[in-house]
């Protein structure tokens, strides 16, 4: 206050022109909310938080209040909670500082009006508004640094939140890294395992088939021993009592060839039902061959998959910790 000037002089000219004042309020709240209201910005900010009316009603107070002639506590106080107001709504200090320009430019046409002694009067109200005007801004600033500190507050917080997801992703992704490397080796051993199981099973059908066609040999075989064995026996019948003995050898020799042709047979039937169980074996196992290789790729894409992940989380690691030198 004495930096700026104000006497006690001051304060009681204001007060001694206090019926000035009222003469002229209404007609420069009324002229100050024209200006006001032809700007669209404060339109929109007099819209979400009040009322034209309820401003100008507002104004005529605090026009009215210069010539109290008092400077209190009370005083500072109400100066001060408009500031915070200004702040809160989002009135920034140009409107506010441009305003009291418009107002002070009002006071004077209007007090010359009214009052001979209107410079002297412009000239301490001059004084007055540039008191409100530092104790507003005052309260302004001291907001807007409240609300810059509450910003840095929670980035700090949420890039130390962001620094321990990164820690629990970074050993997620280790494990990971480490279970999906071990699961791509087992995959990739189970796809060349079962890719032999069935080269083996392949190799078995083809024993099988051999085997078919040594059966095949042995009946043809059977059967002309057995042919051989009629023959020799009805040889035998010819040749009466000499041929007795050769008639018993051929009947052995049909005997055993008979026997020999149904243990083909049931060796036959036998080959032919393994085959058809070899041949179902063979279609599952060339399926969980292509099966084990799909998985054996896709182990190999999943392991390609946690590299990705994890470079993107290294990367996230420097962007925080280089987000948090820059905070503080």
């Amino acid at each position: 206050m004495n930096y700026i000037g104000i006497t006690e002089e001051d304060l009681a000219r204001l007060r001694q022109h206090k019926e000035a004042f009222e003469r002229i309020v209404d007609r420069l709240v009324s002229d100050l909310y024209e200006h006001i209201t032809s700007s669209e910005e404060l339109m929109a900010i007099i819209a979400r938080h009040s009322t034209v009316e309820r401003l100008k009603e507002t104004q005529r107070w605090y026009y009215m209040s210069m010539t109290d002639g008092v400077l209190d506590e009370d005083y500072i106080r109400k100066r001060l909670f408009v500031g915070q107001v200004h702040s809160r709504i989002g009135l920034t200090t140009d409107w506010y500082l441009g305003t009291y320009l418009k107002y002070l430019d009002l006071s004077a046409s209007y007090l010359r009006t009214v009052t001979e002694d209107w410079p002297s009067v412009v000239h301490s109200l001059t004084k007055m508004f540039n008191l409100d005007s530092q104790l507003v801004l005052e309260a302004y600033e001291h907001d807007e640094k409240q609300k810059i500190q509450t910003l840095a507050n929670n980035q700090t917080t949420l890039l130390q939140g962001i620094g321990v997801a990164v820690q629990d992703l970074t050993k997620m992704i280790a494990r990971l890294a480490d279970n999906s490397g071990k699961m791509a080796e087992t995959t990739q051993l189970t796809a060349v395992t079962q890719e032999e199981s069935h080269r083996q099973l392949l190799e078995l059908g083809s024993e099988v088939e051999n085997i078919q066609q040594l059966g095949s040999l042995m009946k043809e075989f059977s059967d002309q021993t057995h042919l051989l064995g009629l023959n020799a026996a009805i040889e035998a019948a010819r040749a009466g009592e000499e041929g007795l003995g050769f008639q018993v050898v051929a009947n052995e020799v049909r005997k055993l060839a008979t026997q020999s042709k149904d243990a083909l047979q049931a060796i036959d039937a036998k080959l032919k039902s393994i085959t058809h169980v070899l041949s179902q074996v063979q279609d599952k196992s060339l399926k969980t061959t292509v099966y084990a290789q799909e998985q054996a790729a896709g182990a190999q894409e999943l392991a390609a998959f946690v590299e990705t992940i994890e470079r993107l989380a290294q990367e996230l690691d420097t962007l925080q910790n280089v987000e948090s030198v820059r905070t503080h």
